[in-house]
């Protein structure tokens, strides 16, 4: 196959490509309001059964009062788990601790007993 073969099928196969692509923007265009059709769509009285300023800012106090209660549960979790971790490694700690000593003093008596 030489190069100029192989450039006229991609060309072709682009080709195909862009008419396919015409025709189904076409399709799509012919069945697309219009700004005529639209202006049958909603009237005032429509429009009434939408949200208003006052009712969208009465959701977003909502839903900051919910994320700040969340927020503040989630802390509570974080802070229980914080404080089991914090208290076994202070457990682990103590417990090293007293480990070392117990070998240190063991360490001494092998000593003075010469074994």
């Amino acid at each position: 196959m030489t190069l100029d073969k192989l450039a006229r099928m991609t060309a072709n196969e682009f080709s195909v490509v862009k008419k396919d692509m015409n025709d189904g923007f076409a399709t799509i265009r012919q069945e697309m309001a219009t700004k005529d059709d639209l202006k049958h769509f909603a009237t005032k009285d429509d429009l009434k059964l939408f949200a208003t300023k006052v009712d969208l800012n009465d959701l977003r106090v909502e839903l900051k009062d919910d994320i700040q209660k969340g927020t503040v549960e989630v802390l509570r979790a974080v802070d229980k788990i914080v404080t089991k971790f914090d208290k076994a490694e202070k457990d682990h700690a103590a417990d090293k601790l007293l480990h070392d000593r117990h070998e240190k003093a063991i360490e001494i008596l092998k000593q003075k007993v010469g074994v």
